[in-house]
């Protein structure tokens, strides 16, 4: 693709939407809009970025996936189509072009959001936690930081135990921890004095011997 070509596409895109930044790539040049990147310029054509029902509606216009355009690529990316290049040099079709790519970047917000609320769930970004203690808690059906708040540390320990999987009373220590948004290191005596006495009385019932370990 010439960079005539390219520039020509940018200006467009920038007297449709404002501030399209462009970006290099392996596969072509990126276009991004507010950080989201919605297209993609490849030897002279535009490619924009499209999923679910807005696959529809890009090949209603008469779109062609990436993989299907003729043009030679070692790159097999998907959800990017050719859009017709009449939908840039025709401005009763820019309208078109113009509601096609906001709906592009919705999606693209929309997924970023999901990405984060789902980031935020993961027992892993808790204080002292990790992905090893993520999947024991995992194993016994303990998914997500919500559910970990429910059951509770002292509950989410003897569940482990109870099923027999080994763990150290240290777990129990970062988990409590964890949930009250703290490093172990920075537990009270309080603290520390009340969880030992709630946790202890829990392995009690469950037949376990009670613990004497506090950090």
């Amino acid at each position: 693709m010439s960079n005539i070509l390219t520039i020509n596409l940018h200006e467009k895109l920038i007297s449709l939407l404002g501030d399209v930044s462009l970006k290099k790539l392996f596969s072509g040049t990126g276009t991004f809009y507010k950080g989201h990147m919605f297209g993609i310029y490849k030897k002279g054509g535009f490619y924009l970025r499209a999923k679910d029902n807005l696959v529809m509606k890009v090949k209603g216009i008469g779109a062609i996936p990436w993989e299907l355009d003729g043009i030679a690529s070692n790159l097999k990316i998907r959800d990017y189509y050719l859009i017709p290049s009449d939908y840039f040099t025709d401005e009763n079709k820019n309208s078109i072009l113009l509601k096609l790519i906001k709906m592009s970047l919705l999606q693209i917000e929309a997924e970023k959001l999901a990405e984060s609320l789902e980031k935020a769930k993961r027992i892993r970004n808790l204080p002292n936690m990790s992905l090893k203690y993520e999947r024991l808690l995992g194993k016994v059906g303990i998914d997500t930081i919500s559910k970990l708040r429910e059951i509770g540390a002292a509950d989410a320990y003897v569940l482990i135990k109870s099923q027999g999987f080994f763990v150290t009373s240290y777990m129990f220590w970062k988990t409590f921890a964890a949930l009250k948004n703290k490093y172990v290191e920075q537990l009270t005596e309080m603290e520390k004095a009340s969880a030992l006495k709630l946790v202890n009385e829990k392995l009690l019932i469950a037949g376990f011997r009670t613990m004497k370990y506090v950090p």
